[in-house]
């Protein structure tokens, strides 16, 4: 039974590591129509289901954030228990520390009262969406030289959080190039799927019975 409002944005951390992972990547453009030099262009990311961003470019975004390509968008599409990873059920650690706090000793020590956490897995989708088959390939080759097959993320700098280091796995490689009918834009789409194990964890104590 829930005995008070605990909400730590865990599996939102999570997530927006994941996307930390895809936020440096470019595309170079070729030499422009009136001789100007290639450049490279950012290709951002966002959260979101890759139907509903397919939809906003070849409806021409006709919405009030205009979206360009390319780019790519990241979505949770899944969680399932990982009893494989499970530790124990209802076990607790107590770990003492010493509070840099200005307080004299003993009263500087406290108790760290922390609760097995609970072992998931996150799956995640990212789309790739571009203009051309040359664009596609280079955010392709860019991604696959980095999962080997894992990439690993931290969720948070807390020095006593046992869950904030994790691996993110590439599982799977899709084609899903789709060609709009009449006028809209082509759009070049690729989607990868990467599983994250996580741990949610409950809520740490701190008291001074030492």
């Amino acid at each position: 039974m829930y005995t008070q409002y605990y909400y730590s944005k865990q599996i939102k951390k999570f997530i927006t590591q994941f996307c930390n992972i895809f936020t440096d990547l470019e595309v170079r453009t070729g030499v422009g129509k009136n001789g100007e030099p290639p450049r490279n262009i950012q290709v951002p990311i966002r959260y979101g289901s890759s139907d509903r961003v397919v939809s906003s470019i070849t409806a021409q975004n006709t919405q009030n954030t205009p979206i360009t390509i390319p780019m790519s968008s990241a979505y949770l599409t899944g969680i399932e228990l990982a009893p494989e990873r499970r530790k124990g059920v209802g076990m607790v650690t107590n770990t003492t520390i010493i509070e840099n706090n200005g307080q004299p000793y003993p009263n500087n020590i406290k108790v760290l009262k922390r609760y097995m956490p609970i072992p998931y897995n996150l799956s995640m989708q990212l789309s790739l969406y571009a203009s051309s088959t040359d664009e596609m390939f280079q955010i392709l080759e860019q991604i696959l030289l980095v999962f080997d097959p894992f990439v690993q993320i931290q969720k948070t700098d807390e020095s006593y959080d046992w869950t904030k280091l994790t691996s993110v796995e590439l599982v799977g490689i899709n084609n899903e190039e789709n060609f709009p009918k009449k006028k809209k834009k082509r759009v070049i789409q690729w989607s990868l799927d990467f599983v994250i194990p996580i741990w949610i964890s409950p809520p740490a104590e701190k008291n001074n019975d030492y």
